[in-house]
């Protein structure tokens, strides 16, 4: 979307209490945009979308906190 900026990843982990096959991702992701400031609604909702397309489209899942 026009509204990230700019994703890293800033952890990648493999082993103890990560299932055989799998990984740990962490991302750091900037919204912005140029023109404005963006409201909490916008970002949460383009958040929402990018973390649903991921699972989608890769399997990935939300690691619980």
């Amino acid at each position: 979307t026009e509204l990230i900026e700019k994703v890293s990843i800033f952890d990648h982990f493999k082993g103890r209490n990560i299932p055989e096959g799998r990984k740990s991702l962490a991302f750091n992701i900037v919204y912005r945009a140029k023109e404005r400031t963006l409201t909490d609604e916008e970002v949460e909702a383009q958040h929402t979308q990018l973390v649903k397309y991921l699972i989608e489209k890769t399997g990935a899942e939300l690691r619980k906190q």
